[in-house]
């Protein structure tokens, strides 16, 4: 739930943890939840992100390909890539 919060803190359309998982699976970026997809990627602590996708099976390789492709070009974040170089 601690994500949740995070990830919707700035927005008036809400996204849930269940749906964002689903979307980084899936490699799709909706540009309807653009605000808090960032936001996962940037303000979520990453031993917080490390839980969330042990919790919603994503696997680590997963992650790091969709924030290559659609965050870090526009926000990069080193303590996350740092937690991903390995995968």
């Amino acid at each position: 739930m601690i994500v949740e919060t995070t990830i919707n803190a700035q927005t008036k359309n809400y996204l849930k943890e269940k749906e964002l998982a689903e979307l980084i699976k899936k490699m799709e970026f909706d540009k309807e939840y653009m605000v808090q997809i960032f936001n996962f990627f940037t303000d979520v602590h990453p031993q917080d992100i490390r839980k969330f996708i042990i919790a919603y099976g994503i696997a680590e390789k997963n992650l790091k390909d969709f924030y290559e492709k659609y965050v870090k070009p526009y926000y990069p974040n080193k303590q996350l890539e740092e937690m991903l170089e390995n995968a």
